[in-house]
């Protein structure tokens, strides 16, 4: 169990998006995350060459995204003293298993949701073709507006109406980041060859949860099914979330971080 507001142990939490997404995509996740755990602390880490580091060229291989995670950490004073955990989104959440890799003790657990690793599935599993043609067809589009809406229509199960009028705050404020700090193309596809040759390791490097969404159309929901087959964790399911829980399902993920 994490320690919630009725057991305040104080302890950090590092959120990572996924492809071409950045530190402004969360939606209201993060401020919710906060209101449950009052007490922790919350760092938002970018995948270089995403969001407030879009000018950083996004390294090959995931293992070397891990410098600059670190580095990240060190710019926002990170307390290393406390008991850190993770929540991670597709991309996001390969990286974060690397990073557990890397350094066994540093996360207490992780959360990874809807991801995928090129040794447990295969390619056809890993990326939908609504994915894989989703970066021509935004091109296309005339207005930010459209491509944010593009974007979240193969992510959630969100329409354009739900979009521009329930999530309308949240979409607000995802538009407004993406005007300013949207990715290179070229930095996303370099995220795309990363994300390809990822394999996970044999074991869990920590402990994991599992999440993913039961109607994902840019990831195949039995990718996280083969993580499970794989390393015998916990994995939970919302049936009716597309790829970014997060966004769609807030109340959900955080009941089941504190769960």
């Amino acid at each position: 169990m994490v320690p919630t507001a009725q057991n305040p142990q104080v302890k950090n939490w590092i959120l990572i998006r996924g492809l071409a997404r950045g530190a402004g995509h969360w939606g209201s996740f993060p401020q919710k995350l906060q209101k449950a755990f009052p007490n922790d602390k919350i760092y938002y880490i970018e995948v270089p060459g995403n969001g407030l580091l879009r000018d950083t060229v996004t390294p090959l291989k995931v293992s070397e995204f891990i410098e600059s995670f670190e580095e990240q950490l060190k710019n926002k004073n990170f307390d290393f003293t406390l008991p850190t955990y993770g929540y991670s989104l597709s991309l996001g959440s390969m990286a974060m298993v690397e990073w557990a890799k890397q350094k066994p003790d540093f996360f207490k657990k992780i959360f990874i949701s809807n991801t995928s690793a090129a040794n447990f599935s295969n390619v056809f599993k890993r990326l939908s073709i609504d994915a894989m043609t989703l970066g021509f067809r935004m091109r296309r589009m005339k207005t930010p507006e459209d491509k944010e809406i593009a974007s979240l229509q193969v992510t959630t199960t969100l329409s354009k109406e739900q979009l521009l009028s329930d999530y309308k705050h949240d979409f607000d404020s995802m538009l407004s980041f993406s005007k300013t700090n949207s990715a290179d193309p070229k930095n996303v596809l370099r995220q795309l060859v990363a994300a390809s040759f990822y394999g996970f390791p044999a074991k869990p490097p920590t402990e994991v949860v599992l999440m993913s969404g039961g109607k994902d159309k840019f990831v195949s929901a039995q990718c996280s099914k083969d993580i499970e087959n794989k390393w015998h964790c916990k994995h939970v399911i919302h049936p009716e979330a597309g790829h970014d829980i997060s966004f769609q399902f807030p109340d959900w993920v955080i009941e089941q971080i504190s769960g």
